[in-house]
């Protein structure tokens, strides 16, 4: 894998700002300017990892650009997530912001690179329908905030109560670092070569995600976390593999899937999941009828925003359902075209058998009408030749080898059309028909 001289030069920017880190770490002591600068390192690894994203967009290879592109957004929802703690951190000097922003962005970047690895860039023919898939995107990224909605979001705005705040929406990221690593895990184990690399990088990428985290949200309930220290290495240390990710998109390569109809299978399995997904809300908020100790504010909250998320899910289910009965009419009339056409092109064959076999007639017809005619115009000449034929007669047997010329003729002519069948013309089918 040769790196390019753009990536060579991120790659070097970003590991300088982890070595700053480490050395900062290392001999700063928690303040105020030290949660600031711990809170810009992540920004500026960011920048970095988006820029060394970007830079392949333009290897127009099956899906990759698209994924690519996903991959860049959800960078950019961390980016604006990591400046809106920066400015948390600041304004937190002075007054007590709400998290909810941040842990919003937060969880919605995650979902963007869900939905790129659904896409499987590895797969020369994934990502054929992209309308269906763009729909994906929507029902993914709404049951994600109807789960954080539901468990975290009325702990912050309904009752500020940070103990039970806290806890839920630490639970709902690991959960979904989790189904990222195992969806990761089995593409990994279907893939080869490069494809397989990649995939293991980005599993060792999110399992540090994962982590970090962990970690910062443990240290903060302890009350001993700080920014700026070496609580932030492994999640900056993540950062810091994204640009080196990004660095094996020039040599990547779509390739064909071994298993047949693994799109088709792909498909059936999004439906299903989007079922899950709709199916899960009434399910969790029966069982959260049964929570002890909820505040009726709380329940109030959480009733309405299942009623919401259930109808507006439908609604974009009842959309995919109608993009795929319009794609099913789609195929129904290619269907019927093609069956059309494959009927012309039988009763075209059909035809041109019929020319062969009457063209393999006409050609021993030839043969044998030409050894009669050759006798005939032998024993004409003959009669020419006696002396004491009478004048009728003899004109009677050049009228005979005239004829006989005639015909050898049409015989030639015939034999010379079916040895050269270009010059044959025969009658169309649809002129057939009509006379």
């Amino acid at each position: 894998m040769n790196l390019q001289p753009r990536h060579k030069l991120l790659l070097a920017i970003a590991g300088g700002i982890f070595v700053l880190h480490l050395g900062v770490a290392a001999f700063v002591k928690p303040s105020f300017q030290l949660t600031i600068f711990g809170d810009a390192l992540p920004c500026g690894l960011l920048v970095v990892a988006i820029l060394a994203v970007r830079g392949n967009f333009r290897y127009h290879r099956g899906v990759l650009p698209l994924f690519w592109k996903l991959m860049a957004a959800g960078l950019f929802q961390m980016l604006l997530s990591q400046a809106y703690w920066f400015y948390y951190d600041s304004l937190h000097r002075y007054s007590a912001p709400s998290p909810v922003i941040g842990d919003t962005l937060f969880l919605l970047a995650h979902v963007f690179f869900l939905s790129a690895f659904v896409l499987r860039p590895h797969s020369a023919s994934a990502g054929r329908d992209m309308r269906l898939r763009h729909l994906d995107f929507a029902l993914l990224t709404f049951w994600w905030l109807a789960l954080y909605g539901y468990f975290a979001l009325p702990w912050q705005t309904v009752v500020q109560e940070f103990t039970k705040y806290n806890p839920a929406y630490y639970l709902l990221a690991l959960i979904q670092h989790l189904m990222i690593i195992i969806g990761l895990a089995v593409v990994w184990k279907r893939s080869a070569g490069l494809w397989r690399t990649f995939y293991g990088s980005f599993i060792c990428l999110f399992v540090l995600i994962a982590a970090a985290n962990l970690l910062q949200s443990v240290t903060i309930d302890w009350g001993t976390y700080y920014s700026g220290g070496y609580y932030d290495t492994p999640f900056l240390l993540s950062l810091l593999l994204v640009t080196v990710v990004a660095t094996f998109g020039p040599s990547l390569q779509p390739e064909d899937d071994k298993a047949p109809n693994r799109e088709i299978n792909q498909s059936l399995w999004t439906a299903r999941v989007a079922m899950v997904a709709i199916l899960s809300l009434p399910v969790i908020a029966l069982f959260g009828t049964f929570e002890k100790n909820v505040p009726e504010a709380v329940a109030a909250f959480r009733l309405q925003l299942v009623f919401g998320a259930m109808l507006l899910l439908s609604g974009l289910v009842f959309w995919k359902l109608t993009l795929l009965a319009r794609e099913l009419r789609r195929l129904v009339r290619l269907s019927q075209a093609s069956l059309q056409n494959l009927k012309s092109v039988q009763a075209q064959v059909t035809h041109s058998q019929k020319l062969a076999a009457l063209g393999r007639l006409a050609a021993g017809a030839t043969h044998e009408i030409s050894n009669p005619l050759t006798a005939i115009l032998g024993y004409s000449e003959l009669l020419t030749d006696i002396p004491s034929l009478s004048p009728p007669d003899r004109q009677s047997a050049q009228t005979i080898q005239k004829q006989v010329h005639r015909a050898q003729a049409a015989v030639n002519s015939l034999r010379n059309s079916l040895r050269n069948p270009d010059s044959m013309h025969p009658t169309p089918i649809g002129e057939q028909k009509s006379s």
